[in-house]
């Protein structure tokens, strides 16, 4: 079982990280990507550049809002 888990960690961690320019020439995919990563809660570099391409900032909530 831990070999298993090992292997799967090792492949998951082979994943292509695209730039924020890639997302910012593929909207599309930044949203579907984007939408992927809030769906099965993935933080990851490419998510993250992802979601700064496919949300608008204007959309972003302020930290007031989160304070409350």
């Amino acid at each position: 079982m831990l070999f298993l888990l090992t292997i799967g960690m090792i492949f998951s961690a082979c994943e292509q990280t695209k730039s924020v320019e890639y997302y910012k020439t593929h909207p599309q995919e930044a949203k579907e990507r984007s939408d992927e990563c809030r769906l099965k809660s993935i933080i990851s570099q490419d998510c993250v550049n992802a979601f700064s391409v496919a949300i608008p900032k204007e959309d972003w909530e302020d930290n007031e809002s989160l304070k409350n």
